[in-house]
């Protein structure tokens, strides 16, 4: 039995377009005949690694979980969330337009960034706040994903998780949830959103570069010592969930066989046909990461 045959044989949510068959099972058997060694992995954060829901209700994106708090305000003493649920409103209709060209989508994206940026740096967050709220937070990884990260890096299998969320929510939260991750930095790298600081702990700005759900690439890391660790591993597995993740490997060179898992959450038949040409896998409605758990392992 074949990888693909015994992938769709165990996982009926496995969707794979017909004329990729072939091609996908190629590039599976080109990953486990050369190993980890030659491996590294790229994934977007939000409700790709974190689940999209929680007991039925959306889940908080790395955003929300500073910007829905009752006690996050603005100077005027309003909610900022009132703010941010208003931008949300505007913008996540084009963000997820699957007929929507990506190059008209970009410019609403930066202008939803800014201004979700700017009400952040006008509130009343400080650093030790944002670290109190995601504890309080009911932030989740997938079922799996705790595994599937502490494999890598005992392994030493290089991680980017490339976001367009907020950083610092990103690593306090992995360092909560993964022993392995807080212990093991040197094989993971977040590329994300990050907040400076004043000395008094009061976020004054952010990273000069806004990463949007459409303009996520690697090349944001060519200047670190991560990059550096992937140059001899021009084999790569990219895991996101929306259609501008597959460009998270936008700024590499010499790839040599890339494996594009999409996570399609809340699917619909015309969404799934969409994925199904962007994604050489597409995993439908699932909050586990077997998957991808499942496709390590013969790695």
């Amino acid at each position: 039995m074949s990888c693909i045959e015994k992938l769709l044989q165990t996982y009926s949510n496995v969707h794979i377009q017909d004329d990729k068959r072939t091609h996908v099972e190629e590039v599976i058997q080109s990953l486990i005949n050369d190993g980890r060694k030659k491996l590294h992995i790229v994934a977007d954060f939000d409700y790709t690694l974190s689940t999209y829901e929680v007991n039925g209700n959306p889940a908080p994106t790395t955003f929300a979980v500073v910007e829905s708090n009752e006690h996050v305000l603005l100077p005027d003493g309003t909610l900022l969330r009132d703010q941010a649920n208003q931008l949300r409103s505007k913008y996540i209709l084009i963000e997820h337009d699957v007929h929507l060209p990506v190059e008209e989508k970009i410019p609403h994206m930066i202008d939803w960034w800014r201004k979700a940026q700017s009400l952040i740096l006008s509130s009343n967050l400080n650093k030790s706040m944002i670290r109190q709220l995601v504890h309080e937070s009911t932030l989740q990884l997938r079922t799996g994903v705790r595994e599937f990260i502490t494999e890598l890096l005992q392994s030493r299998t290089p991680i980017l998780i490339l976001s367009a969320g907020l950083g610092d929510v990103i690593k306090i939260f992995l360092e909560k949830e993964i022993p392995e991750f807080e212990r093991n930095h040197a094989s993971a790298h977040i590329v994300s959103n990050f907040i400076r600081y004043d000395s008094d702990g009061k976020p004054v700005s952010f990273s000069e570069k806004v990463i949007h759900s459409f303009n996520k690439n690697e090349h944001e890391i060519h200047d670190s010592p991560y990059y550096q660790s992937i140059l001899n591993r021009p084999n790569v597995i990219v895991l996101g969930d929306t259609l501008g993740d597959v460009g998270m490997i936008g700024g590499m060179k010499n790839l040599k066989h890339i494996l594009k898992i999409g996570y399609l959450n809340r699917s619909t038949p015309t969404k799934l046909e969409v994925y199904k040409n962007i994604f050489d896998l597409v995993i439908c409605d699932d909050h586990s990461f077997d998957i991808p758990n499942f496709i390590l392992k013969m790695i």
